[in-house]
């Protein structure tokens, strides 16, 4: 990690009480699925368990968390909940269609061939924007790229909806993500409504966080 006083520091997700600070938050993620996934208590039931911190890269400021990223690589994400955990949380009745559901929706972060895949990025409130003239998404975003360019994954998709989201991706060098014709990751993109695919080209240039 960085270590300037006042710097942003990004790095893996550390041990002890922020680790688990960050798996908490981001087991309630995914709420625009809260009609199928439950409220946030019943998503973090569902999620919080089998969840895989190495998926995660942490921002801190001076200690306090900024933000997180969670990365979705070697066809293993943050988290992949099995049918069995959602029957666990909603019952044989509503568990195996919400389970088919979701792994539908899933298909949609499956990186493509030597690719990886933002899974999600949170900023918190208080670091939102570039306070005192930090970036902190900005950092996540470069490390992130450091991280996959280090571990030869040669593009970095993600899905963005909102404005600042998709200014963020195309800072750090992200272009609209092209599929084959008659493929299933264009068919999956197809049913991305108003999110749109964009990918990062990892290059050497992009290990130094250069667009």
């Amino acid at each position: 990690m960085n270590s300037e006083p006042g710097d942003v520091a990004v790095g893996p997700l550390p041990p002890g009480p922020l680790g688990d600070h960050v798996l908490d938050l981001a087991a309630t993620g995914r709420a625009g699925l809260a009609a199928l996934l439950g409220d946030a208590p019943q998503r973090h039931a569902l999620f919080r368990r089998g969840m895989r911190a190495d998926r995660f890269l942490v921002a801190t400021v001076n200690g306090e968390l900024a933000g997180y990223l969670s990365l979705k690589y070697a066809g293993q994400g943050p988290f992949a909940p099995s049918l069995g955990d959602f029957i666990r949380c909603q019952g044989w009745r509503r568990g195996p269609h919400a389970w088919a559901v979701f792994s539908w929706i899933e298909a949609r972060t499956q990186p493509r061939p030597r690719g990886a895949y933002v899974y999600g990025m949170d900023v918190l409130k208080a670091w939102r924007g570039h306070k005192h003239g930090r970036d902190v998404g900005g950092a996540l975003m470069a490390a992130a790229i450091e991280a996959m360019t280090r571990l030869g994954y040669t593009s970095l998709d993600m899905e963005v909806r909102r404005p600042t989201a998709r200014a963020l991706a195309r800072r750090a060098g992200a272009v609209p993500a092209v599929a084959p014709r008659l493929s299933l990751t264009r068919l999956l993109m197809a049913t991305a409504g108003e999110y749109e695919r964009l990918t990062i080209p990892l290059t050497p240039e992009a290990r130094h966080g250069r667009p």
